[in-house]
Order: structure tokens, then C-alpha cells, then sequence
């Protein structure tokens, strides 16, 4: 819904995930928790969207997300960012971080796509590890490391971005997805297009 640019039917999508946990037979304490947990998660992976989509769609998702959230639940968010860059130390271990999970996703080719970035413009080599890879993807206290993966392939799923989507596939394996999973994960974006009425192009191979 980020990606195609219909943020506004994100507090339905969490309308309908709160239902759930409502009328489920777990305790009121539970229930709260698990709302918790949710709007954590779901926050998290917006933000990560912006990598594939773009921020101000991200800045739009996250409004939408944020107006749906019940006070009770807003109340036990944390009000501090999750990715600390308070030293010198945490800002160069998230540069590790991002640097070796560009070397996972990316196996054998890292070298060579650096090597092109850079020649591109060198600043962008920079920016991928420094504000992408780093502080953004390399986080995966909320949302895991396949998870990330199935959040940036459904994003450029959405807007058939092939030779960017052919990596991150790679990626997402080598990060633990399944086959299985990433078709799912095609399957829900030609739905979502259909539903919109924006133009799709299946992926030719996954």
C-alpha cells in the first residue's frame, strides 16, 4: 500500500489486525501487548520501505499508521529512536553492520556493485552503506533480517524495478527466506495492483 501510494488504507489493514487480537481468548494484558507488538513491527517495517519507495511515501504510511493507534497502545511505544548514534562507536557499528549484510545480500557481487556505484558517483556507494544499509536495513530488533528482505522485494516488486529486485531476491534467500515465501510475497502485490488498478509486471523469474 506504501509502495503503490494508498497510505490511506493503512488504519483499515490495523483496524482489522486489532479485531483480531480482540477476539482472540488471550487476557486483556495479553491483548494489549500483542497490539503493542504489532504497531512496533508495523512501524518498523514502513520505515524500511522507504529504502525501495521512497521517504515521503514512508512519511505518509507512518502518518496514516500513527492516526489508527489507540492511546493505550501509543502509550507503551518507545518515544526514543530504536537506532542509537549518541557515540562515535554506535555510528561505526552500524556502518559494520550495513556493510556485512550488503556482503550477504549481495554475496560475490559486492565488490563489483560498490565499484559501480562508485563510479556513478561516489557519494551514492557512500550513502547505500552509510544511511541505507547501515542505520536502516542492518536494524533488526523489530523486524528480522528476512523479513527486511521480503519488505524491499515487495517494493520493488510493486514498481517492476527488475535489476535491483534480481539481487534482493538473492538476498532474501540468502537471508532465509523460501521460495514458498517469496512467491506468497508476489502474489499479494499483483493482488494489491489489481485492487488499485495500477499497472503490474510479474516478475519474469524468482
Amino acid at each position: 500500500m506504501t509502495t503503490l501510494n494508498f497510505p490511506q488504507d493503512i488504519p483499515h489493514v490495523y483496524r482489522l489486525v486489532e479485531e483480531s487480537i480482540d477476539t482472540s481468548s488471550e487476557s486483556e494484558e495479553q491483548k494489549l501487548l500483542d497490539k503493542v507488538q504489532v504497531t512496533m513491527r508495523l512501524r518498523e517495517g514502513l520505515l524500511k520501505t522507504f529504502i525501495a519507495s521512497g521517504f515521503p511515501k514512508t512519511i505518509n504510511a507512518l502518518q496514516h499508521l500513527s492516526s489508527a493507534t489507540p492511546d493505550e497502545v501509543r502509550a507503551h511505544l518507545t518515544n526514543t529512536p530504536i537506532r542509537s548514534e549518541q557515540s562515535w562507536e554506535e555510528v561505526q557499528d552500524q556502518r559494520e553492520r550495513g556493510r556485512a549484510l550488503f556482503g550477504k545480500i549481495y554475496e560475490r557481487h559486492t565488490h563489483r556493485i560498490l565499484n559501480n556505484m562508485h563510479t556513478f558517483y561516489p557519494d551514492l556507494a557512500q550513502a547505500a552503506l552509510h544511511q541505507l544499509y547501515g542505520p536502516i536495513l542492518s536494524e533488526t530488533s523489530v523486524i528480522n533480517a528476512r523479513e527486511t528482505s521480503l519488505v524491499v522485494v515487495a517494493g520493488l516488486m510493486a514498481q517492476d524495478l527488475p535489476d535491483q529486485l534480481r539481487g534482493h531476491v538473492y538476498g532474501a534467500i540468502h537471508n532465509g527466506s523460501t521460495k514458498d515465501e517469496l512467491n506468497r510475497v508476489e502474489k499479494l502485490v499483483g493482488l494489491l495492483s489489481s485492487h488499485y488498478q495500477v499497472d503490474y509486471k510479474p516478475p519474469s523469474k524468482l
